[in-house]
């Protein structure tokens, strides 16, 4: 793969459909310059970007109130420095001084001798330079207009004809094709310096001008160019039907319409040769047409398209793009830098008869051009006065003003040269307003020019000016713009830094110059017959001699200025076009991620390291502005647009166009209106310092960007023997070195779209850039300056992105497009596993020893990718198939398609897209299945296969091994980056495996799989189809999924507390029950049903620090913090406490809020002679709830608070034992945060996990002198009879409630919430108790069964209810 390629213009179908070979893409792209334009190597994701108007902010808006980006940019001192101080560095070399500025904050100062004002008399200005660099021309009507010359014979005109350019999109950001670009254009040759197309416009633009005229701008947004594959097939078979009609081409049709009848059965070559002679033995080639050639295919192409459509097959029709669409020409010349409006008459004449000649404009609807002016300025030596007899016999008036209101003729004899009290030159002006220069500057000889720039700070000023109407144009008010006062969008472009003096681009031209707009659409504008328009108007209009009028209501504007653009004439010479600019090919980067490329990216590596250990590109940047006279002028663009049709017929041609429009136009920057009113915008950089050192522009960006070149070259120079050497640059070097480049890309750009915000912005680069100019860098990054490692930075410290919670990169567009997406996936995940095993999250996996936990943070990377891959496959998949459900054009299928697309949506936007949190399983039914009565069977199966979850990690490892691995099959995607995610990942976990036996290692990597999968809950993959007849199916398709959990007993669905009215949530449902490793939710289940939850491998939803309100102010390393983090990580279901806890923590958010006590229930325990008889009282309170505490009657969090205080408390390696060890209590806020909800000590005695011991237990008392906790041994006991009591599954939840909240309350809560099945005898019994002893209506808590416990009091005896 070439290096230098540029792929920007290939969609991913047509680099999937590359093999097919009916067509080819190009080597090399070109487009208008554009300042927005940048290198795709530089180009950042959308997501990634800055918008190019926060620079315009950061000159104007107040910066105190910006978010901080680092925790010492406040801190950092500012330093104020002269520009003389970076020039002097660079002279002597010292890049260690160089470096070390990029950690301070510096506020630039240029020096007085570096610039010059704007208005100082030793400056010449000159502006009669003009070029043409870009025209595109569109056809009204079908045929081939806008390629034709307005001759009848030339025997040397060519064009040249190639089909094989289905992969050029059309790239003009100025202009206008009347039509909507997006799926309209084919390139189809080119010839005169033109590119040559066809744009296939709606039927309804071409027959309704106004329908055209409203059409946008190209400067808008649009979608992708290029015809889709059946329509460009259409296109060529089209052309290739006409020009078999010409007896000079060897072009054959077998197929007019194709061979099949369906489009995926055939290709252009089974149809026509004509593929085939513009390829030849593997290179292009192209059909030479003559004029003749020409002219015979425009009249073909005219008189057959209705025949041609009229006969298509029904297959060709059915979208009806082709009857809807009508081919005209459109041609397009850029970069050509044309110069025109010449000062020579001669050559002006000549240039105009060859516009004439060039095309037949009567048939041409649009005409969009960029015509450029440049303004140079240079120091004079001195002034040598212009003989008046020289003037006057040039001009017969000489006037003392541009204004035709106030000025008056002078008498050049008796005209003072020079105003007395300043001595600047008295100026004279002609009768167009335009100035007559008395005197004649000396300059030197091939000296150079001063560099130009705009003040970006001021220039606004400029656009937002209302200029008067100027009565001397002659121009009638009516066809004055309404808008002239709306100011415009205005993007500067800072340059080397500089912040306020660089390049800009508006989307409207300066006020200034609309005047000699409406003069020029004056002249050339069609005349309408009053009596055309109003019929009524009576005579007296006819006495004005002039009938003909120009009414904006019935013609739209003649001319259209769309937009402008300002920039130094260096850009040119540097950057031709986007893509050939040397600083920003992100070389060094592409040099050192190299190292991590494999197979051919070997050898693209090689070629990159072989070019920079020649030069690096700023190098040869600076080469290529060393010479003397390199260009420094001032580089004003406005682009035009002619809407044709408006215009008068007898203007109506090439000569006409060049000499009435173009050229007055062009010549228009030198008249004072507008140069007065630029010119104090403009920054001057003197040619050459006074202080002798050296040439200021373009030399300012070789100083400004020093500090950043010194440090790349640093890197290189301690990189590049690594490189020779075979061995890797860690990922962070990678990223400091792209985010560099990025940086000095923006230098001689300004544009934010090369600026990566996830990884520059925590570095303080964007804050910098944008606040100040200079280039600051956090000291998170090390820079050294000796010849040690030059930049380093901790894995703590490197930025993550939140969203994907993937370390922040910079490189990533250098990366494909150098080595491709499976390189950068490889390399990401790379760098994704090193930083998260050198910087693991705390208390993650922490139950797992240190090898195992290594290895399970490695899988959920690689994980991660894969799920990101099955998200494409479905989303990919179920599009494609909406757009074919949108083809049918049906009312059913519009809503499948339209149900598909919103489910689809959905179903991305979950957490975890493979589980059945937040209805992702239904959401994902839905978008693959269509039909309602099928979701009752859940995820298609066609293979009827099951796969538990140890399987897929066999699977995974099998096809990831390093030496002989299997063939990839589902449920690994192929064309996806997991499987090279997975093979990386497997490398670095094997790091971690025991090393006495090979089956150990391999359980070892299972088990870390397993694990991740679990925490990512997988638990739906796709799978391979149903295979037939010998024919084996192998890759994952998205209407086949397997499930990872074998089914357990299934519970009964009506035992789940939700009642789906829907067949996919049922089916949901019924596929989650039998999943052991599902996730589910413990709120969403009844009591009754809670058995069947007991062998899931999972905890419940709510069991996560979400359910908890944390204190913002709580630090990350608290012990309350500590004791949660420690209980998610320790987790596990099947241990007793574990398992112990979580039931009753869900039995307890079911009793909430009624979690306290009646103080005059209060036991004292001065009067039970027995801890035992002290405790069983304490369990005989009744169970009431406390109206004054806040947070008390939601039930979650208390799923997630009791059992981590449950598992905190009784398991004695817990941080809570730590901290009671060293401080023999627990932690004063530990115990404020659970007592304030009723979870203390007492909580723990009356379930019976703990035993009373003094009187202090009322407020909490100390472990093991005011109460103690369950042995081992009786958690052990406590644990086992819960289950056995569980094992009633008819009346078991009720009796548990018995055992944790007494009878009472085990009734009335199973009565009021229906959560589990009463005991009825038990509830029978007691009701006609209550009716025998009590002639009163008694609560069923307080008809309790009696039990008594005989004590020997110390005073009196006291009977108890035990619950």
């Amino acid at each position: 793969m070439d290096p230098n390629h540029d792929i920007s213009f290939l969609s991913d179908d047509d680099l999937e459909s590359s093999s097919d070979n009916e067509v080819a893409a190009e080597a090399l792209v070109t487009c208008p310059f554009n300042l927005d334009d940048i290198s795709l190597v530089q180009e950042v994701d959308v997501d990634d970007a800055i918008p190019q108007e926060a620079i315009f902010d950061g000159l104007f808006l107040q910066q105190d109130g910006a978010p901080v980006d680092g925790p010492t940019w406040e801190q950092t001192p500012v330093t104020t420095l002269n520009l003389s101080s970076l020039e002097r560095m660079y002279r002597l070399n010292d890049r260690s001084s160089a470096i070390k500025l990029l950690h301070r904050r510096v506020n630039l100062i240029l020096d007085s001798d570096l610039k010059l004002r704007s208005d100082d008399p030793k400056l010449l200005w000159k502006g009669s330079k003009h070029f043409l660099d870009f025209i595109l021309v569109v056809s009204g009507s079908i045929g081939l207009h806008a390629f034709l010359p307005k001759i009848v014979a030339d025997h040397t005109f060519t064009l040249t004809l190639n089909l094989r350019l289905q992969c050029r999109e059309f790239r003009p950001k100025f202009g206008k094709l009347g039509f909507d670009p997006t799926g309209s254009m084919m390139a189809i040759g080119d010839g005169q310096s033109m590119e040559l197309w066809l744009g296939f416009c709606p039927v309804g633009n071409i027959e309704d001008i106004d329908l055209a005229n409203q059409s946008p701008l190209l400067n808008e947004k649009h979608g992708d160019t290029r015809l889709t594959s059946v329509h460009y097939r259409m296109g060529v078979m089209f052309l290739a039907s006409l020009l078999s009609q010409i007896p000079s081409m060897p072009v054959h049709v077998m197929y007019p319409y194709g061979p099949r009848s369906d489009f995926n059965d055939w290709k252009i070559d089974d149809a026509t040769n004509i593929l085939a002679l513009c390829y030849d033995c593997g290179a292009q080639k192209t059909i030479a047409l003559r004029l003749q050639d020409i002219l015979l295919l425009h009249r073909l192409m005219i008189e057959q398209y209705d025949d041609f459509v009229a006969n298509a097959p029904p297959y060709w029709l059915k979208d009806g793009w082709l009857q809807q669409h009508i081919p005209v020409s459109v041609a397009c010349r850029y970069g050509q830098n044309q110069p025109i409006a010449s000062t020579d008459q001669h050559a002006l004449r000549v240039e105009a008869r060859n516009w004439n000649h060039e095309r037949d404009y009567a048939h041409i609807r649009y005409l969009s051009m960029a015509v450029a002016t440049h303004i140079s300025c240079e120091i004079v030596r001195g002034w040598v006065q212009v003989p008046i007899n020289d003037i006057l016999s040039v001009h017969d008036v000489v006037y003392n003003s541009p204004d035709a209101d106030v000025r008056q003729p002078v008498d050049l004899h008796s005209l003072p040269l020079h105003e007395p009290g300043t001595q600047r030159e008295v100026n004279v002006y002609d009768e167009e307003g335009r100035r007559i220069p008395r005197f004649i500057g000396r300059t030197r000889t091939n000296g150079p020019k001063c560099g130009l720039l705009i003040n970006l700070e001021t220039i606004p000023q400029l656009f937002s000016s209302h200029v008067a109407h100027d009565e001397h144009l002659d121009l009638d008010a009516d066809i004055l713009d309404d808008d002239d006062m709306v100011t415009p969008t205005i993007n500067v472009y800072p340059q080397a830094f500089l912040r306020k003096y660089g390049h800009l681009q508006s989307g409207s031209i300066l006020p200034h110059f609309k005047t000699f707009v409406k003069k020029v659409q004056a002249k050339i504008t069609r005349r309408q017959r009053r009596n055309a328009l109003n019929e009524g108007d009576d005579d007296q209009d006819d006495q004005d001699g002039d009938n003909d009028i120009v009414d904006p209501n019935v013609l739209p504007p003649a001319i259209i200025a769309s937009g402008c653009q300002f920039y130094n004439e260096i850009s040119h010479r540097v950057r031709p076009n986007a893509g050939l600019h040397e600083v920003q090919q992100g070389r060094v980067t592409s040099a050192l991620s190299g190292a991590y490329a494999k197979g051919s990216g070997k050898h693209v590596h090689s070629t990159i390291m072989h070019h920079c250990g020649l030069s690096l590109p700023h190098q040869r940047y600076n080469n290529a502005i060393k010479m003397v006279d390199v260009p420094r002028d001032l580089r004003l663009e406005n682009i035009y647009i002619l809407q044709l049709e408006s215009m008068d017929p007898a203007k109506r041609n090439g000569m006409s166009i060049y000499l009435d429009v173009i050229v007055p136009l062009a010549r228009s920057w030198s008249h004072p209106h507008v140069y007065d009113a630029l010119r104090p915008h403009l920054v001057v950089f003197v040619p050459q310092s006074s202080a002798g050192w050296g040439i200021a522009f373009p030399q300012v960006y070789q100083w400004m960007t020093f500090g950043v070149t010194s440090l790349l070259e640093r890197i290189w120079e301690h990189q590049q023997p690594l490189l020779k050497m075979g061995k890797k640059p860690s990922p962070q070097m990678v990223e400091i070195c792209a985010m560099l480049e990025r940086a000095l890309a923006f230098a001689h750009t300004g544009n934010t779209r090369v600026l990566s915000s996830s990884l520059m912005r925590p570095f303080w680069l964007i804050r910098s850039l944008l606040q100040q100019g200079w280039p600051t860098i956090s000291y998170m990054i090390r820079l050294v300056t000796t010849t040690t490692i030059p930049v380093s930075v901790s894995p703590a410290d490197w930025p993550i992105v939140t969203r994907s919670n993937l370390p922040a990169i910079a490189s990533k567009r250098s990366q494909i497009v150098t080595y491709g997406l499976d390189h950068f996936e490889a390399y990401k995940a790379e760098f994704h596993i090193q930083l998260s095993v050198n910087n693991p999250a705390p208390n993650v996996f922490m139950q797992y020893d240190q090898d195992l936990r290594q290895a399970i943070i490695i899988a959920v990377v690689a994980f991660q990718t894969f799920i990101a891959d099955v998200k494409t496959l479905v989303s990919v998949s179920v599009n494609k198939l909406c757009v074919d459900l949108d083809d049918q054009d049906t009312h059913p299928s519009s809503l499948e398609a339209k149900g598909r697309r919103t489910n689809l949506k959905k179903w991305l936007a979950c957490k975890h897209p493979l589980s059945y949190l937040d209805r992702a399983f239904e959401f994902l039914l839905r978008s693959v299945v269509a039909d309602t009565d099928d979701h009752s069977l859940g995820l298609p199966n066609p293979t009827k296969e099951k796969l538990s979850i140890r399987d897929f990690a066999k699977h995974i490892i099998d096809m990831s091994r390093p030496t002989n691995p299997l063939p990839i099959a589902a449920p690994l995607i192929s064309t996806g980056s997991s499987l090279t995610v997975f093979r990386v990942a497997l490398i670095y976990m094997s790091k971690f495996v025991p090393r006495n036996s090979s089956q150990a290692a391999e359980t070892f990597l299972q088990n870390a799989l397993i694990i991740a999968a679990n925490h990512l809950h997988i638990n739906n993959i796709p799978w391979h189809l149903q295979g037939g007849r010998g024919r084996r199916f192998r890759k994952p398709h998205f209407e086949s999924w397997i499930n990872l959990g074998k089914s357990t007993q299934l519970p009964s669905t009506k035992n789940l507390a939700s009642n789906p009215s829907n067949s996919a949530a049922e089916a949901s449902q019924r596929a989650q029950a039998s999943d052991s490793r599902a996730a589910w939710s413990a709120c969403a289940i009844s009591l009754q049903s809670l058995p069947d939850f007991l062998s899931r491998a999972v905890p419940p939803d709510e069991f996560c620090m979400a359910s908890v309100a944390m204190d913002k102010n709580e630090s990350p390393d608290s012990i309350i913090r500590q004791c949660y983090q420690w209980a998610f990580s320790e987790f596990t279901m099947s241990r007793p406490l574990h398992q112990l806890a979580m039931v009753i923590g869900i039995y307890v958010s079911k009793l909430v809020p009624d979690l306290f006590y009646n103080a005059d229930d209060k036991p004292e325990r001065e009067g039970y002679n027995t801890a035992f008889a002290f405790t069983m009282a304490i369990r005989a309170m009744k169970w009431v709830p406390n109206h004054s505490r806040k947070g008390c009657k939601l039930g979650p969090p208390f799923i997630t608070m009791v059992p981590v205080y449950i598992m905190s408390v009784l398991d004695r390696s817990s941080p809570l034992h730590g901290y009671f060890d060293a401080n023999r209590s627990f932690p004063i806020t530990f115990t404020k945060k659970h007592s304030n909800k009723g979870i203390n000590p007492l909580l723990l005695i009356r379930l019976g996990l703990a035993k009373a011991v003094t009187g202090r237990v009322w407020k909490g008392g100390n472990l093991q002198t005011d109460w103690t906790m369950l042995t081992r041994e009786e958690v052990a006991n406590y644990h086992q009879n819960v289950l056995n009591i569980l094992s009633d599954r008819e009346f078991g939840p009720y009796r548990l409630a018995e055992l944790l909240f007494g009878s009472a309350k085990a009734r009335s809560l199973g009565m009021m919430t229906n959560t589990y099945v009463v005991n009825p005898g038990v509830a029978s019994t007691s009701l006609g108790k209550r009716t025998a002893t009590s002639s009163s209506p008694t609560s069923a808590e307080e008809a309790d069964d009696e039990v008594e416990i005989h004590e020997m009091p110390v005073h009196t005896t006291r009977r108890r209810r035990l619950h």
